[in-house]
């Protein structure tokens, strides 16, 4: 499937009032959503009423909701002009994915980092999956929201933003600090390790805090997502409640 489609409702919603302007929406010819007519007719956005069979052929199956588009392609944000626009903010959060290689994981981490106002995901270039169609899918239209910034490397990377004021938090079920214990004030990054290896070595060791959630359950491991959701949760009660 072409990467730059995307497909169902909320998120062809979402890539219309958004940044990334779709090229063209595929709707359903027997049954267009009205919603998403008016808004691409709103924003200029060329429409086709397709069969169901064209959609099934875009998405390859998948549950399209009877809707596509085409986008252009992404662009990723530069890390300069993040940190231009974070700058002068007392509390900030930053997520930082080291290997995270399954689109679902990436896309829930992507929705949850806007659910939570995340000013900025970082991926590297290597060893990560880009933003694709999937990705897209499951952040029901994030990535057009939280600024998304791939990097070459992620050890320089982190020390620059130390230089920025960051402290640097990495999730490990292993991790000698809990994850509730640390205070969240100030400039955080969260870093979120792959699902099979976790956090890489060199960038566990330029982190200041290597951090687990206790599990009382049979369960004793969590995948990146599920974690880096507790976390943003945990960050953003952390600073609420100091309110």
């Amino acid at each position: 499937m072409d990467s730059n489609i995307i497909f169902g409702k909320i998120p062809v919603k979402n890539a219309l009032v958004g940044k990334r302007k779709p090229i063209r929406v595929f709707l359903h010819a027997d049954h267009p959503d009205q919603e998403i007519l008016s808004l691409a007719r709103k924003n200029s956005v060329a429409v086709k009423l397709v069969p169901p069979s064209t959609l099934n052929t875009m998405t390859e199956g998948k549950n399209h909701q009877g809707v596509a588009a085409s986008l252009p392609q992404f662009q990723y944000t530069e890390l300069d002009d993040l940190l231009d626009m974070v700058r002068e903010k007392k509390d900030s959060t930053l997520v930082l994915l080291d290997g995270l290689e399954d689109p679902v994981n990436f896309g829930s981490i992507i929705r949850s980092s806007c659910a939570f106002d995340v000013d900025g995901i970082i991926i590297g270039k290597n060893r990560q999956v880009p933003v694709t169609a999937t990705v897209s899918k499951i952040a029901t239209g994030g990535e057009e929201i939280v600024p998304i910034i791939q990097v070459t490397n992620l050890t320089q990377t982190i020390e620059e933003l130390k230089k920025e004021g960051y402290w640097v938090v990495a999730s490990a079920g292993e991790g000698k600090d809990v994850y509730d214990q640390i205070n969240y004030s100030g400039k955080i990054v969260l870093v979120v390790g792959s699902e099979g290896f976790g956090v890489s070595r060199l960038v566990r060791e330029h982190s200041d805090f290597i951090a687990s959630i206790p599990l009382p359950g049979k369960v004793k491991a969590l995948n990146a997502s599920i974690a880096c959701a507790v976390f943003l949760s945990q960050i953003n009660s952390y600073r609420r409640n100091k309110k």
